[in-house]
């Protein structure tokens, strides 16, 4: 059973990961990178980080290697905001619910405004 402690680590990892990619990793491979979720072992040794683009042309192999190539510096920069007995390994994993929630979007943005044209005679 997962415990309040458990996902407020959880929500709190979210937060620093994100803020890393957002403000620390200059790496242009992981521009537009957004943290969706953050999945913690029962013993906190493994952090799954679930993450999305919005950018259709972003390749999603070329954003996990910069993500991997991040992981140390991430890793370091948790244990020094965070008051954790054990820093997780961090794993990386792309979640396309984002880009695929935003292309039915458009699908539907679409077919309304077919529904809003008049009848043709």
């Amino acid at each position: 059973m997962r415990g309040h402690k458990h996902e407020r680590i959880e929500s709190r990892l979210v937060k620093e990961i994100s803020y890393l990619i957002l403000r620390s990793i200059k790496d242009p491979r992981i521009q537009g990178v957004h943290v969706v979720s953050v999945k913690l072992s029962p013993d906190h040794h493994l952090a799954r980080v679930y993450y999305s683009t919005l950018n259709e042309s972003s390749d999603v192999a070329d954003v996990q290697r910069g993500l991997d190539s991040a992981k140390g510096f991430m890793r370091s920069e948790i244990r020094k905001t965070l008051p954790l007995k054990v820093i997780p390994e961090i794993a990386f994993f792309f979640d396309p619910s984002i880009r695929e929630g935003d292309r039915i979007l458009g699908i539907l943005r679409e077919l309304d405004k077919e529904k809003q044209k008049p009848p043709q005679p």
